[in-house]
């Protein structure tokens, strides 16, 4: 398609993928340029005139950050590029902007915005009603200063204060024998108003008194995620009182037919079909109130997106520095009896209003030896995600951490695994608790500072996913692929409470979790994505697991992306500068003195090379994705080379130096099992604290030679067919795809129906 088509056809302009290249258009993707960086797009569009006439400039996503600027023919979009890109430009409040030739995206492929309402009425919806101007903006201010005198709780994202009666996130219910007190006096004026409103009184269901009050304080970017306010836990009318900031707030309704939510329609007049969801917007402007009784109440999911900017219709809306909304309940004291059985928490159980698993599910996972994915119940607690999961579920304490000092915490990053597997009966063998959770946990920020390129097989499978789409990422790291596709939904989990905190503040949806156990319920996802993950497990079982994990959670026809190192590296060098380990893992291992002598001997000597990521001071790592790059995508030549070259390395003793060349008629089976080295230079602050402790230990040593102190990392490398073998085992899932891409090994599973 011609990309210097007008977007008024349909369809949008879009940045183009990495490492594709384009010629020039008349349209310039530009990034660190847009209203939520003070840039209005008026402003844009007259800085941007210069060069010639434009014709328009429009958001690029709803970062607020991003914009496309469309000129009338291509010539004055390239002097453009070549005036400003990468270069401060005073006009534009001096920031540095980058820019690129963007790419038409046709109207099948482009980001649909809901058309939003701005009065209940239009979003049709029983039970919902919107009352504008509900307090007065001296009544806003009274309310925002009593409230900010008052001690919040820190969550992930945001901040909170419970009155009456504390919203307990982890159960999604309150302790009735713990009441806090009354409503406090400053909302006492805002009650009795509330009290008098006709749906209220009028009510089939008592709503009144009101006694429990929530006060959440949400910073620019920050929504709440999808979730129907459990049933058990209040009765009657729940009211939101908007203060501070305007949003745009999403209902959703899943189909009867099936609790598969995977499929979405924007709202019309068509029936909904299986797997659908319907869905409605409305604006919500400061001071407005919120009410949602009946169906509104009990039926429909509400979810605020996490963006800077809203699309109102055809106008751009920035949001303010926070929004505070005043959220006031009635708790119920028996259970409810409502019409909406298939999402009430009291007359069905496993509700699914949230991907996670209720407890007894998370108890019949610990106690299951073998998964099998087609006996698995599919229920859920009725407990919403609109409470950051990496907070609330695992890993409750996890701290507030700027990312220098994550890895200062690394007694209480086992504390939190500790936590976790007792929830769990496997056994995580030792060599993964210290040569990989315990590494990660040490290099967390310098490992994040060198994650950043998104590899393009990665990229095209998840901007493959459908607008609307839920995506679990397993072992997410510090979060590089959640919300490379700014349509769907992303929410990630790692075992490193180090990464997940890194995750956190990033504004990603992050917790920890074990990959052997993801704490979701069957079906919930979409999409699902493993990327270097399986090799650190140290045998078939485990990784076997962790993949029946990854098909569990997916719907039926969901599909999976798995990565994973290979035995065949294209730059032989590199694996020369591993520690080979003799054999494939056993426990012994780690207890074996002899295996101790070895390592001590032979430690790996020198950094790994990697082109595409680096730390920004000049450090090279090998990437978590694959090693070192030596040719294109699909050269077989390069990949048979190197594992006849692993073939026809010589077995060495223990005692022999840390390099195995190669020796000339010896064959033998590739090494798989290794020592990769991690190179923590001595001028990051992680270098201190657990560093310190673990040089003490012997568990990482210092090479003074690169200024470095050097963990190892194990890894298990898989030879060619092995994981096609090893996910073939798997039931109810079926291979469609499989293939090399950057000395790593890659498979797409579906889940059958």
């Amino acid at each position: 398609m011609d990309t210097t088509s007008s977007a008024d056809a349909g369809g949008g302009f879009i940045k183009p993928r990495p490492g594709v290249e384009h010629e020039p258009t008349a349209h310039l993707f530009v990034a660190n340029c847009g209203p939520a960086v003070g840039l209005s797009l008026d402003t844009i569009k007259t800085v941007f005139s210069t060069f010639g006439p434009v014709e328009a400039v429009r958001p690029a996503g709803d970062s607020g950050t991003r914009v496309v600027v469309s000129f009338q023919n291509p010539e004055d979009a390239a002097a453009a590029k070549k005036a400003l890109d990468g270069k401060k430009c005073d006009n534009l409040q001096g920031r540095v902007v980058f820019m690129q030739f963007s790419v038409f995206q046709p109207p099948s492929m482009a980001e649909e915005h809901l058309p939003v309402m701005t009065s209940s009425a239009g979003c049709g919806i029983p039970g919902l009603v919107l009352y504008p101007d509900f307090i007065s903006e001296e009544e806003e201010e009274r309310l925002l200063a009593a409230v900010d005198q008052s001690p919040w709780q820190v969550l992930a994202k945001r901040r909170v204060q419970h009155y009456g009666y504390e919203f307990l996130y982890k159960i999604r219910n309150v302790d009735l024998s713990q009441k806090l007190g009354e409503l406090p006096p400053f909302v006492e004026e805002v009650v009795t108003r509330l009290s008098k409103l006709p749906e209220l009184t009028k009510s089939n269901e008592p709503s009144l008194p009101l006694d429990q009050l929530t006060i959440n304080e949400y910073p620019k970017g920050v929504g709440l995620s999808p979730h129907i306010d459990t049933h058990s836990a209040f009765e009657g009318s729940i009211l939101s009182l908007s203060l501070a900031g305007s949003c745009v707030m999403e209902f959703r309704r899943y189909s009867d037919e099936s609790k598969d939510e995977s499929r979405i329609r924007i709202a019309g007049d068509k029936e909904l079909g299986k797997n659908q969801m319907e869905r409605r917007a409305l604006f919500l402007p400061p001071r407005s109130l919120l009410l949602l009784s009946g169906e509104a109440r009990y039926r429909w999911h509400h979810y605020i997106p996490h963006h800077k900017i809203d699309h109102v219709n055809d106008e751009v809306v920035e949001r303010g520095s926070k929004r505070v909304s005043f959220t006031f309940r009635k708790v119920r004291r028996g259970p409810c009896k409502c019409k909406f059985l298939q999402d009430c928490d009291s007359q069905v159980a496993g509700i699914p209003s949230s991907p996670f698993l209720s407890n007894s599910e998370s108890e019949e996972c610990s106690h299951s030896d073998e998964l099998d994915v087609e006996t698995r119940p599919d229920t859920s607690p009725e407990s919403s995600k609109d409470d950051e999961p990496n907070v609330e579920v695992f890993s409750k304490n996890l701290p507030q951490l700027e990312t220098e000092q994550a890895v200062d915490e690394v007694g209480k990053a086992e504390e939190t695994r500790h936590q976790l597997s007792r929830s769990f009966s496997h056994h995580t063998p030792e060599i993964e608790k210290q040569y990989v959770h315990k590494v990660y946990d040490a290099i967390a920020p310098h490992f994040s500072s060198t994650r950043f390129a998104k590899w393009p097989r990665v990229a095209a499978f998840l901007e493959a996913c459908s607008p609307g789409s839920i995506i679990a990422d397993s072992g997410c790291g510090n979060g590089k692929y959640l919300g490379l596709n700014p349509s769907c939904f992303f929410i990630g989990c790692d075992i490193s409470p180090a990464l997940v905190a890194i995750c956190d503040q990033r504004g990603h949806e992050a917790l920890v979790a074990d990959a052997l156990h993801l704490p979701y319920r069957s079906g919930f996802y979409d999409a699902a994505i493993s990327i270097a993950v399986l090799h650190h497990l140290s045998n078939d079982q485990r990784r076997i697991r962790a993949v029946e994990e990854l098909v569990r959670v997916v719907r039926p026809g969901g599909k999976v992306l798995i990565t994973v190192w290979a035995v065949e590296q294209e730059d032989i060098r590199l694996v020369q500068k591993w520690t080979p380990l003799q054999g494939k893992y056993t426990e012994p291992w780690v207890d074996d003195e002899n295996f101790k002598l070895h390592m001590k001997k032979s430690p790996s000597a020198s950094s790994l090379d990697i082109i595409q990521e680096s730390d920004g001071n000049g450090e090279r790592q090998v990437d978590e994705e694959g090693p070192l790059v030596g040719k294109r995508d699909g050269e077989e030549g390069g990949r048979r080379d190197c594992l006849r070259s692993l073939s026809e390395s010589d077995e060495q003793e223990i005692s022999d130096s840390s390099s195995h060349p190669a020796a000339a008629g010896t064959t033998q089976e590739p090494h798989q099992e290794y020592f990769v080295p991690w190179h923590l230079p001595y001028h990051r602050a992680e270098v201190t604290g657990a560093s310190v402790a673990a040089l003490a230990s012997g568990f990482a040593r210092k090479d003074d030679k690169k200024g470095a102190v050097v963990y190892n990392r194990y890894y298990h490398v898989f030879a060619e067919g092995e994981l096609e073998r090893l996910t073939s085992k798997v039931k109810g899932a079926l291979i469609v795809d499989s293939f090399y891409d950057k000395s790593n090994w890659c498979v797409i599973l579906q889940k059958l129906q």
